[in-house]
């Protein structure tokens, strides 16, 4: 079990250091972009292009198992948390199936869609040149496979009654030290 761990961890950092780079990427783009635009009256070409459909995609959907694997996720405790531990358990599987199978349906839409960008040869047109633009339509499936492979991971877990089902895969460095840690 816990090789199935350390691989979908390895994915999902991996995923998140991308977009980590890709804001890294962006912001010195963006910058580059407007310091051209001040200094030499030009502009770089392409630059909102790229933005729009590389950097912001990779930003918006790579790091999403990441944020489950860290437990970072919106959730409402109103009921759960006067439950019983079977019941939390059940209720967790639950939920952990349905974000699955939604994920499943989102990765197989958004592939079949950057498949038609790709077949198509999709581009952006600017100043009458144009760029191809597909690459990032496969960003979206991507993000939601490993989101997806992640909540499978939750699956597992939680019908083999491991503990890390109901906790943070990767605990988050930013968290304060309890009183008792100290």
């Amino acid at each position: 079990m816990e090789h199935l761990i350390r691989f979908d961890l390895l994915l999902t950092r991996i995923a998140a250091l991308i977009a980590a780079i890709a804001v890294i990427a962006m912001m010195l783009t963006v910058a580059a972009d407007a310091f051209s635009r001040q200094l030499f009256n030009s502009r770089i070409p392409f630059v909102s292009v790229i933005v729009a459909n590389y950097f912001m995609v990779a930003i918006a959907f790579l790091p999403l198992a990441m944020a489950e694997a860290q437990d970072r996720n919106i959730s409402v405790d109103l009921i759960y948390s006067n439950l019983g531990t079977d019941a939390q358990r059940l209720v967790g599987l639950i939920v952990h199936v349905f974000a699955f199978l939604t994920c499943c349906g989102l990765t197989f839409t958004m592939w079949d869609e950057a498949m038609r960008r790709y077949t198509s040869g999709s581009v952006a047109v600017e100043d009458g040149v144009s760029m191809t633009i597909w690459q990032g339509y496969f960003l979206l499936p991507a993000g939601f496979s490993l989101l997806a492979m992640t909540y499978l991971l939750r699956i597992v877990l939680g019908l083999a009654n491991a503990k890390q089902a109901r906790m943070p895969l990767i605990q988050d460095i930013a968290e304060p030290v309890s009183e008792a840690g100290q």
